[in-house]
């Protein structure tokens, strides 16, 4: 069976954004760490993304795969750009109540339990989940259904904005953890029964 496994950024103090619902400043992602996020998204093949990261993340990384460079960076890495190689032959799935499907989007909603169940039941490499507090809560409830935590800490702490855990009870492993200079942390932690 598949693994699904949970992706998030976050602050020292478990902020995902700041007040305005955009990432701090500075933001220490650099080509190091993208090189690093390119070999957790070399072994999936598949991205459900909830509706706001979707339609943040999903346009930008198919302007890079078409050749072109988004208006709010001034050049691209290498690891940029195998990020969009890698990133083209994954599908990507959307969670939404409002978004519909079509030729080239994918969407779930409604009870998303089973449809994640079923995901993982099929042949294939493994499945990330980018999702916030909303769409996550819910699912961190559903005992097997996610099997791993690959949570970056970002060396930031600020006074408001969404939390990413707030009342969940919730036992974790590591299996590693991935200092890089910059001062992110990659915590990666296997999601126990």
């Amino acid at each position: 069976m598949r693994k699904l496994i949970y992706n998030a950024q976050t602050t020292l103090n478990n902020r995902i954004a700041n007040q305005d619902g955009v990432f701090w400043e500075p933001f220490p992602w650099g080509e190091t760490e993208q090189a690093f996020a390119n070999q957790l998204y070399a072994g999936t093949d598949t991205w459900v993304l909830s509706r706001k990261m979707f339609e943040a993340i999903v346009p930008w990384w198919d302007t890079v795969a078409q050749g072109n460079i988004p208006d709010d960076v001034p050049a691209l890495t290498d690891a940029d750009l195998e990020f969009a190689r890698l990133f083209s032959g994954i599908k990507k799935i959307a969670i939404s109540r409002t978004m519909s499907p079509d030729d080239d989007q994918e969407v779930i909603s409604g009870d998303i339990v089973p449809q994640l169940q079923a995901l993982k039941e099929q042949p294939g490499k493994d499945i990330i989940l980018a999702a916030g507090p909303a769409t996550l809560h819910p699912l961190l409830g559903v005992p097997g259904l996610i099997d791993e935590m690959l949570l970056v800490i970002h060396p930031a702490v600020i006074g408001a904005g969404p939390r990413l855990f707030s009342d969940d009870d919730l036992a974790l492993r590591l299996i590693a953890a991935t200092p890089f200079p910059a001062g992110a942390v990659v915590l990666h932690y296997e999601v126990l029964r």
